[in-house]
């Protein structure tokens, strides 16, 4: 094992702070060097000096600093280094030359510094960082490796790559056209807008695309780049189940001609998109490490229960475990909230919702296409939007969290908690004594709500939406910018907390393990093929609310027979052909 130090620059506030990492280091007190003043004014950590006692780490007030080993990460086997205490990635995925390799791990760990090597964005500096990279230094590191080839093609300009970037949200910057920016990348732009379904907004400019569009733009500009081999980051952000598995199936196609090299989030898309996947492992913001490819199915498997056999490594405490069937298959339990027929009306579409009812200690995922109206039914009972007829339950406390996030206050989340504290209409020690750990918020309480990640962001929103004590709770969209980790870990929170506070919940959401892990029901949104006509209904049981949703999307659905995940059935297979024949898309016909 490797000690290795960590400093995390943006948190490090050398001027705010009297330097209690230097100041109570057991080394620096017997007169070694092991903590001292860099170029830029911040601490640099000697690695060599270190003797790991996390002295520093707990007495620094902004979390800025991390002393970890790397298990089994070999020093000769980083891929790049960011500076002296900066972070580092060991090893790399091996590309496809055809068909689709996945990358899944959580964030901060080097996935997309990955694709940017490997498509030769960025040349790597294994580990050199004092000194400029360059290939050949590259390709000694390689030699005798499947890597070799690649890198040498890279460097020779032999290669084509494209990446498909991680953020669309800057795309909306941008002053052109659809159809203008995707003709760009110089192929077919209007078969790559066909392919996506945007042929109707190629005139129409980025700054008025929604975030699903601009993801969809994204995909459109790397499917008409000519290339050999094709990177995708994240492609199913912002998109809604429908869209991702018509993405998902339009990668599958390029993938018979070039190589694909996806990294999702979605585990039950990538499981039904990758051929194999690599899993990366380590601590955000510090080091990953790249595991050796696995098949798609234990992949998945071995990131659930958290032990990687060949390299003998656990980086999960505990698995992430899935029940057969769904939650709560009784009959309705003690009645939270009833809501009547609601009705909205907009110039160019009509919003129509059946009356429900809401149970004490139940959570009940919203589901359907994007843009049928679940945004504006939150709203509508959350008292943001006025129904057009009806009018929410009265007498029903609410607590929401809106599906876009933006700070405007500069002040932290501990400022903003201090200021919340002693309110009637915020439990301060429900919020530090679970939702803090439960949502890992430790290591951002003293950050600027402005500077947090999208991630961080949602995390903190939905921490103080269920520290409000109320009767109903609406989140929209909580699992977005979230890693595959942090999205069950928070499926699991919400339905726990629920189920304590007697309390009800809507969830608006398109990952279905997340929805498979928290809810107990569905309700299940739809619009007609004009786009004008939105209806949803429910809250109906797990089994038939997948299965209506299911069913529109013409896609079947079966557990995995040792870890009991939901898996997409691949399309005209036996099981496929059973369950369409049986009407039952989300789970395996009855013996």
């Amino acid at each position: 094992m490797a000690r290795i130090a960590i400093l995390l620059n943006e948190r490090c506030h050398q001027k705010e702070c009297q330097w209690e990492c230097q100041a109570y280091c057991p080394p620096v007190r017997m007169g070694q060097e092991c903590i001292v003043e860099g170029p830029n004014g911040k601490p640099i950590i000697s690695e060599t000096l270190c003797i790991g006692c996390g002295i520093c780490v707990h007495k620094c007030p902004f979390d800025a600093i991390k002393i970890l080993n790397t298990p089994e990460a070999d020093e000769a086997e980083i891929v790049h280094r960011y500076g002296y205490n900066g972070f580092r990635l060991y090893r790399l995925p091996t590309p496809p030359v055809h068909g689709i390799t996945g990358l899944l791990g959580p964030n901060g760990t080097g996935k997309s510094t990955a694709l940017r090597v490997l498509a030769g964005v960025e040349v790597p500096n294994l580990g050199e960082f004092a000194k400029p990279a360059t290939w050949e230094a590259v390709l000694e590191r390689y030699r005798g490796t499947a890597l070799h080839a690649h890198f040498t093609k890279i460097a020779r300009g032999e290669l084509r790559a494209v990446v498909k970037p991680q953020y669309v949200d800057v795309l909306a910057e941008s002053k052109l056209s659809t159809g203008a920016y995707v003709a760009e990348a110089g192929g077919d732009a209007d078969g790559a807008l066909r392919t996506v379904g945007l042929t109707d907004q190629a005139d129409r400019p980025m700054t008025e695309l929604s975030g699903g569009q601009l993801q969809l733009v994204a995909i459109a500009r790397t499917l008409a780049t000519d290339a050999d081999l094709y990177l995708f980051d994240e492609p199913s952000s912002y998109l809604d189940i429908v869209h991702r598995l018509e993405i998902a199936r339009v990668l599958r196609r390029l993938g018979r001609e070039k190589g694909v090299l996806v990294v999702e989030h979605d585990l039950a898309l990538l499981d039904y998109l990758a051929d194999q996947a690599h899993l990366i492992y380590g601590e955000e913001a510090a080091f990953g490490v790249i595991s050796h490819p696995l098949p798609m199915r234990s992949a998945v498997n071995t990131y659930l229960t958290g032990f990687l056999r060949d390299e003998n490594v656990r980086f999960r405490t505990e698995p992430v475990r899935f029940v057969a069937h769904p939650p709560k298959p009784g009959g309705r339990r003690n009645l939270a909230v009833e809501f009547p027929a609601l009705v909205k009306e907009y110039p160019r579409f009509r919003l129509t919702v059946e009356p429900g009812e809401l149970a004490k200690g139940e959570t009940i995922g919203i589901v359907g296409p994007n843009a049928t109206g679940k945004t504006t039914f939150v709203k509508m009972l959350a008292g943001v939007e006025a129904p057009s007829q009806g009018s929410p339950p009265p007498g029903v406390t609410v607590s929401y969290k809106p599906q876009y996030l933006k700070s405007a206050q500069s002040s932290s989340l501990r400022e903003r908690l201090e200021a919340l504290r002693g309110d009637p209409a915020f439990d301060d020690k429900l919020f530090e004594r679970e939702l803090v750990p439960g949502l890992h918020l430790d290591g951002v309480m003293d950050v600027a709500l402005t500077d947090l990640s999208g991630g961080e962001l949602q995390r903190a929103a939905v921490g103080l939406a269920l520290a409000r004590p109320a009767t109903l709770y609406l989140l929209d969209e909580p699992s977005a910018y979230l890693d595959a980790d942090e999205r069950m870990s928070m499926a699991r929170l919400i339905r726990r907390q629920i189920e304590r506070q007697a309390a009800t919940a809507l969830v608006v959401d398109h990952d279905v393990y997340f929805l498979d892990l928290a809810s107990d029901g569905l309700m299940v949104f739809g619009a007609n093929a004009e786009g004008t006509q939105g209806a949803g209904a429910g809250p109906f049981p797990m089994r038939e609310g997948m299965n209506r949703l299911l069913r529109s999307v013409e896609v079947t659905f079966r557990r995995d027979a040792e870890t009991l995940r939901p898996r997409i059935n691949q399309e005209g297979s036996v099981l496929d052909r059973e369950q369409r024949a049986s009407g039952e898309f989300y789970y395996e016909p009855a013996a």
